[in-house]
């Protein structure tokens, strides 16, 4: 059994971009994850001496170094590249060949020097989960809203409340784990306003959102052998980019009846098949089979395994998600002295993520400066707000825009 035909009866609330879509078609159901490897073409050089296999091997090692390097610059920016060169260039950079599968020579020429390009498949989860532990990846905020399936065959087992207590105890466990990771977690009070008007929702609702996390829980239980009962808790998570609208996860993760049948990666069933208690089906598959003497007690075993793992492979998949891209935000300041406008910009280039500040034209009292920030306006102001030196000032932010925030003087 395939998951589409195992999931046939499913009918879940999916929240894009502008609109949250009541029905989604099975048909429509594709496995969506981020990659596990990249393919990077890079050139590499080395001096020419009287021995070219060794130029050679020097220039494939240069080679694999650039390609490496370029997969980290996807992640991470270059203002915070060059504040963190040495911890990037102890933990990845020299051992690059461990974090290349493969490569294939594509081009090379010898002249004064010895060039060679190769095509490298880099393996991006280990230096993300780097990247992500020395805390040098995006810091992205996550809202999860987990919608349960109130099909009969669930509110049998539960009542509706139950239910829904359910689905906030999942929620709370992939929170936990975005916060353990790194990550920021959105205000369950902005979530709840979008989880009661889901009729339509404007792009406006979605604001301090970058990711959102949402699906629909299933649970099932029957008898088993003896007097034990037998559940399965199958959670149909999608993850999306609120700024693009692009789907960066969308799986199914729990466990089966039959236990054959995998919903997670072999690894992740390895890790959490132990917990309970199962061991190994006679052909080798970690058993995540949960069984109690009741139904309940059976339930509460698959619900809290399926929460654990949909909560290690949304922090995967989240970790290996490119965001070096900085932004450029415009500042508009009111009512101070050149002098201090001067303090105001040594000031920002203080600031964590501001990787360059220009400064524009000074009339009538209003300074315009442009910013290179790794992050959003919304972030920047937060921060400006709450400084010493804006407040030393009497700087209060009056407005936010996407791409602009307006500073005016008491």
């Amino acid at each position: 059994m395939n998951k589409i035909e195992h999931f046939s009866k499913v009918s879940f609330i999916v929240l894009p971009f502008v609109i949250i879509v009541l029905s989604y078609s099975v048909n429509a159901w594709s496995q969506v994850s981020a990659p596990e490897v990249q393919a990077v073409t890079a050139w590499g050089e080395s001096a020419v001496t009287n021995n070219p296999a060794l130029d050679k091997q020097l220039a494939i090692t240069h080679a694999r170094r650039t390609a490496l390097e370029q997969v980290v610059g996807s992640y991470v920016t270059s203002s915070t590249l060059v504040r963190n060169f040495q911890v990037v260039e102890d933990r990845i950079y020299s051992k690059a060949t461990g974090f290349i599968n493969s490569y294939k020579i594509l081009q090379e020429n010898r002249g004064e020097t010895q060039r060679t390009q190769i095509e490298a498949l880099v393996s991006l989860a280990p230096v993300a989960e780097i990247l992500r532990a020395s805390g040098l990846l995006r810091k992205w905020r996550v809202g999860i809203l987990m919608a349960p399936e109130q099909l009969d065959s669930t509110l049998r087992f539960y009542s509706k409340s139950r239910i829904i207590e359910i689905a906030g105890g999942i929620e709370s466990e992939i929170g936990k784990k975005m916060i353990e990771a790194g990550f920021k977690t959105v205000d369950p009070r902005h979530l709840e306003k979008l989880r009661k008007e889901f009729n339509t929702v404007p792009s406006t609702s979605f604001k301090g959102i970058d990711l959102l996390i949402t699906g629909t829980i299933s649970l099932d239980a029957r008898s088993s052998a003896g007097p034990m009962r037998q559940a399965t808790c199958q959670i149909h998570c999608k993850a999306l980019r609120v700024d693009t609208g692009e789907i960066v996860y969308q799986d199914i993760v729990g466990n089966t009846f039959d236990g054959v049948n995998l919903l997670v990666s072999r690894d992740i069933a390895f890790k959490y098949a132990g917990t309970l208690g199962n061991g190994m089906l006679s052909d080798g598959t970690p058993d995540l089979r949960a069984f109690g003497i009741s139904d309940s007690a059976a339930l509460q075993k698959a619900i809290h395994l399926s929460s654990v793992m949909a909560s290690d492979i949304m922090v995967s998949q989240i970790t290996r998600i490119p965001a070096a891209a900085s932004s450029r935000i415009a500042l508009e300041i009111h009512g101070l002295e050149f002098s201090q406008l001067m303090e105001l910009e040594d000031y920002l280039k203080t600031v964590e993520g501001v990787a360059n500040v220009s400064i524009e034209e000074f009339a009538d009292g209003i300074q315009n400066m442009e910013i290179e920030y790794d992050g959003d306006a919304i972030i920047l102001a937060r921060s400006l707000s709450q400084s010493d030196a804006c407040k030393n000032m009497g700087l209060k932010v009056k407005n936010i825009t996407k791409n602009k925030i307006i500073l005016k003087s008491n």
